[in-house]
């Protein structure tokens, strides 16, 4: 029967242990770890570097890691770091490899799918393999872009995130069997901290400037951005709380798909 206890309980995360990646202060990451804090989990969060990651993890009640995830050993220490692995959200990835194929170099390539992929199999072989031993199940949430559904940021990052997409419905197949579940969020315009600083001025823009005439970032493109159906960019917290659910038993029967959380992006 179901009533307000049982809905509680399948949205609870009381006494799981999760990993979140791509920590940093105002980032999609930091939304997602407090989410799941929130829902009672105890949170593992890491970032290649500390910008904010130590402060999030002592509010969130945490522990904090840093790790580049690109390296396959200190992925393993990453994931070895807490009791177990219930849930691993792999949110880690840059999209400061972008632009036209005409302007970006073998190396800007090959730090897209390191940064945005790589990086996700590196943490999901690590984890499952932790959740397959203890043999109680679990779940790995991936974060893609709405970009790699649409062609719109660059060769290198909507490629990798398209990736992220796919490597979702392989793993989700994959893993079945352990009743470890596979899903991936496709953010689409979310205000970000970074994102905050390069219209402010304080970073530089993520575009380049000097560019060779391309399809990418198109007028088109730029409608989108600014006609939302829902009349509004997204915060970490929309991403955090659609991590929630597929983190939760609240999908227990879902796995393999991928959820645009848009706010009406891709609809326009």
């Amino acid at each position: 029967m179901t009533n307000r206890a049982h809905i509680e309980t399948l949205w609870s995360l009381e006494g799981k242990h999760a990993v979140v990646t791509g920590v940093s202060t105002g980032s999609i990451g930091e939304g997602i770890a407090r989410t799941l804090a929130a829902a009672g989990a105890t949170v593992v969060v890491s970032d290649i570097r500390d910008n904010g990651l130590g402060e999030i993890a002592k509010d969130i009640g945490g522990t904090a890691v840093v790790a580049d995830l690109t390296d396959e050993s200190q992925t393993k220490a990453l994931i070895a770091s807490g009791p177990t692995v219930d849930v691993l959200v792999n949110n880690a990835g840059s999209y400061f490899d972008v632009g036209p194929i005409l302007k970006q170099s073998s190396d800007s390539w090959r730090r897209a799918m390191d940064n945005n992929i790589t990086t996700c199999y590196n943490a999901s072989r690590a984890a499952a393999r932790r959740m397959v031993d203890a043999g109680k199940g679990g779940s790995i949430v991936n974060i893609s872009s709405v970009d790699g559904l649409l062609p719109c940021m660059g060769t290198g990052y909507d490629t990798a995130k398209a990736a992220v997409i796919q490597f979702t419905r392989s793993l989700a197949v994959d893993l079945a069997p352990h009743y470890i579940r596979v899903n991936n969020i496709a953010p689409g315009a979310v205000m970000v901290e970074t994102l905050r600083k390069m219209q402010a001025g304080e970073l530089p823009p993520l575009w380049p400037a000097d560019t060779e005439p391309t399809g990418l970032m198109n007028p088109i493109t730029k409608i989108r951005s600014a006609n939302i159906p829902l009349g509004r960019r997204g915060t970490p917290d929309d991403i955090g709380n659609a991590v929630l659910f597929l983190a939760s038993e609240a999908s227990s029967y879902v796995t393999g798909v991928t959820l645009p959380v848009d706010g009406g992006w891709l609809l326009i």
